[in-house]
């Protein structure tokens, strides 16, 4: 996806009212800006076209993979470009093919996609491209690619949401608790749980589900430098 620049083409843009507001908040969570929002999903709806000559000159180049085998990393590359032009074909990306051309070449795809169900699978992904994990939850759950500016509330999932009870409790409740515990006085820990207000509680398991990034968010902290990264580079 080409990336827009100081040079790129402008365009003066009229968002209804709260439009805004929704995607700079949605901008804000993925750690991006509202043009690059509006951009990523505009390059998703509007793709550029393919004549029929250029994708012909890219395989070309490319059969010389064919001689390497299949342990060249360009054979995945050579097979990718293949089945791009053929959809391109099939949905009109790809300019400059006569009705007859595509007639036969649907016949052909029809019968591959039949006899290759790892090809169904990797069409299905292509409907993905270039979403996001929420996109294509809320895809799977409404037939919509839609965007918000709050997260989507997850379902339970016990192999996921482990909470350890320093995040879920205040920490007076918690050190009462340990000490509760540690002289083996059930009914005195039982009753420091009963006496911590059920909204509290809940208001910490819900920020303990949001994404890590929008936990630091407002917790008004940076987040940790990513894996690799040399956290002092910079100092």
């Amino acid at each position: 996806m080409a990336k827009a620049g100081r040079g790129a083409d402008q365009y003066m843009l009229r968002l209804p009212e709260g439009l805004r507001d929704r995607i700079k908040a949605y901008a804000e969570r993925m750690g991006t800006s509202i043009n690059s929002e509006i951009v990523r999903i505009l390059e998703v709806e509007f793709p550029e076209q393919w004549p029929i000559s250029e994708r012909l000159d890219e395989l070309g180049e490319m059969l010389s993979v064919l001689a390497a085998g299949r342990k060249d990393p360009r054979f995945a590359e050579f097979s990718a470009k293949i089945e791009e032009t053929i959809t391109g074909i099939l949905s009109g990306r790809v300019t400059g093919v006569d009705p007859e051309t595509r007639g036969a070449v649907a016949s052909m795809w029809e019968d591959y996609k039949m006899r290759e169900s790892e090809a169904a699978i990797d069409s299905a992904q292509d409907h993905y491209w270039g979403r996001t994990e929420e996109e294509i939850e809320a895809y799977e759950a409404t037939g919509n690619f839609e965007k918000y500016a709050h997260p989507l509330p997850r379902p339970a999932d016990p192999a996921r949401d482990n909470f350890y009870l320093m995040d879920i409790l205040p920490p007076d409740a918690l050190a009462e608790l340990t000490k509760k515990l540690a002289t083996t006085d059930i009914e005195g820990a039982v009753e420091v749980l009963k006496s911590i207000p059920t909204k509290e509680i809940k208001r910490r398991v819900e920020f303990q589900k949001l994404p890590l990034l929008e936990q630091y968010r407002l917790r008004g902290e940076e987040p940790p430098a990513p894996s690799g990264e040399d956290p002092f580079k910079n100092g």
